[in-house]
């Protein structure tokens, strides 16, 4: 297959006011690389979304103990594509037990940075993205020189922020152009279509200072329709044994599901099907394209554990050609009763 086939006709955004055009769709490394799949599997869902005309992808050091760098490395490696037409984000938070390789000082984003490197054995990556909490007691500008530092190491082109308040981003813009440094050109954060008030609250801010969204959800939002749709299908055959078997990792999800805002959350998925069948997609379908109308994003971040499955979430970009206003305000009123302050 050709380099970059566009037959899904992907759909490019700026980041921020950086000039960096990004796919709308990403892919993210989280919840299957180095864990739940094969690397070989990865490597076909990677190679899948390169060719249909993904240019980012996500990682972070704190995925599988570094396992998800390793296996989107080793990926890359063997895949041999030219470095320079794709681009690379890493988020730093914590590489071990140890109290010096978790948090954000100038010392453990050098070093955790430079251990992403070496997994993903690459030179530098395109984004690093540096998580705020619960390290509120670093000062802001020792964040924003360190990431200047990295940056004109040649580690990293731009750096970003993830869970951070609008205040501390604020700041953080402030003390760049104070100080002549490099200011954040993107904020991650957690959206979905049952996880929405966030990034509503961000939109603003995001277009007064050219900051860029980039929108992961964990999981991501096809993943949590799909168990949700699921986990529906144990409790109607009364599976008990298929619930016990739920993934270790995303028990704190299953109980969510199974509580009365999951039960909500059940019920509007089962009407978001509805819809889904009535627009001649699917549910997850649905759920990604509702994403990708929201205007400040710049990439709405997918996560797959098979190349159907992504090959089935790419196509959303055709299917959000079909939410216009009167599907979006349907989509809204089964979605009313919900409060939009998500489950993560």
């Amino acid at each position: 297959m050709m380099e970059n086939d566009i037959s899904n006709a992907m759909i490019y955004r700026n980041l921020g006011n950086t000039g960096l055009r990004v796919s709308a769709l990403g892919l993210g490394t989280k919840v299957t690389f180095g864990k739940q799949i094969s690397d070989e599997m990865a490597e076909k869902i990677v190679t899948l979304a390169y060719n249909k005309g993904v240019n980012f992808f996500e990682t972070s050091e704190a995925y599988g103990n570094g396992a998800a760098e390793r296996t989107l490395g080793k990926i890359l490696k063997n895949k041999n594509w030219r470095r320079s037409s794709y681009v690379i984000s890493t988020r730093l938070s914590r590489s071990g037990d140890a109290v010096t390789e978790q948090g954000i000082s100038r010392k453990r984003l050098v070093e955790g940075l430079r251990g992403s490197l070496d997994r993903l054995q690459l030179e530098y990556v395109d984004i690093i993205i540096v998580t705020r909490q619960p390290d509120t007691h670093i000062p802001i500008e020792d964040v924003v020189r360190t990431c200047t530092h990295l940056i004109e190491l040649g580690w990293a082109f731009y750096w970003g922020t993830c869970k951070w308040t609008p205040a501390e981003i604020m700041q953080a813009q402030s003390v760049a152009r104070q100080f002549n440094l490099i200011p954040a050109a993107v904020e991650q954060t957690g959206f979905h279509i049952f996880q929405r008030e966030r990034l509503q609250q961000m939109q603003e801010m995001c277009v007064k200072l050219s900051l860029s969204d980039l929108a992961v959800s964990q999981p991501s939002c096809n993943l949590w329709v799909s168990w949700h749709l699921a986990i529906e299908r144990m409790l109607q055959l009364n599976d008990l044994k298929g619930l016990q078997c739920h993934p270790k990792g995303h028990q704190a999800l299953l109980e969510h599901i199974l509580s009365p805002k999951g039960r909500m959350h059940q019920t509007q998925v089962r009407q978001l099907c509805k819809l889904a069948s009535r627009l001649h997609c699917t549910c997850a379908q649905l759920a990604i394209a509702w994403c990708l109308k929201t205007p400040t994003l710049s990439c709405v971040l997918l996560g797959a554990a098979t190349v159907d499955q992504l090959q089935e979430n790419l196509e959303a970009i055709q299917v959000q050609t079909r939410i216009n206003f009167t599907v979006q305000s349907e989509i809204e009123r089964i979605l009313s009763t919900d409060s939009s302050d998500g489950f993560l």
